[in-house]
């Protein structure tokens, strides 16, 4: 009974979440506002979001030739865990705001160190570093609940690798191991967050931002709000 209970408060709370961001909200995107009355206007999304938002320079593994012609302009081909040669270098530039959206549990740790002192190398003076992952206590929390199977974005793409109905152990595995494709190679939540990058970078500030902070939106800051562990770093 106790467990059933749980389970609806979530679900209340998850649909709750979305009615503040987009009802009370109004879909505004106060992070985005705040930089642009600041004059900062040079954004950078690592992982290569291509088509989600305006304003964005990209950058991933993919191939340039592969890349829509409409977007070559704004897209430089780079791996993150490497220093960027200095022709990256010019044709990147310098950012206020450098994104990484569900593309950090993609690095094992040592190769995360890297990349958070890339980007952060990356950043003008006062800039930010934004970082979503998914939150491994939230995962945790409907494992307990047995609700990893309930009808959400994660689940959906489970049931591209395992049946649906299959034991919710089955479904924290994909968490943990995600795609082939995709595999994730390591698991945060914000303690964890947190100390990779106190050990990587000298951050002025480490802000986390939950879906009710006055800087969070959908989908500037959380692309996954249900699952999302979010974190803003300015760099002095």
């Amino acid at each position: 009974m106790l467990s059933y209970l749980a389970k609806n408060f979530y679900r209340l709370y998850n649909k709750f979440i979305f009615w503040y961001q987009f009802r009370i909200r109004k879909n505004r995107q106060p992070l985005k506002e705040m930089l642009e009355r600041a004059g900062k206007r040079s954004w950078l999304d690592v992982g290569a979001s291509l088509s989600r938002h305006e304003g964005f320079h990209y950058t991933d593994i993919i191939p340039e030739n592969e890349v829509p012609e409409t977007l070559r302009d704004r897209y430089t081909c780079w791996n993150a865990t490497l220093p960027p040669t200095d022709a990256q270098k010019t044709r990147l530039g310098t950012f206020d705001l450098i994104r990484m959206q569900h593309v950090f549990e993609h690095f094992t740790p040592e190769d995360g160190i890297k990349v958070l002192r890339h980007c952060y190398d990356l950043l003008n003076p006062g800039g930010y570093l934004l970082i979503t992952v998914p939150d491994l206590k939230k995962f945790v929390w409907r494992y307990c609940l047995h609700a990893l199977d309930d009808d959400w974005k994660f689940a959906t793409w489970a049931h591209t690798r395992i049946q649906a109905g299959a034991p919710q152990s089955f479904y924290f595995s994909v968490f943990t191991h995600s795609v082939p494709h995709q595999s994730h190679q390591w698991c945060y939540d914000r303690s964890g967050l947190e100390y990779q990058i106190r050990r990587s970078i000298q951050p002025y500030s480490i802000e986390f931002l939950s879906p009710f902070h006055k800087l969070a939106s959908i989908p500037f800051t959380h692309n996954r709000p249900l699952e999302d562990l979010c974190v803003l770093i300015r760099k002095p």
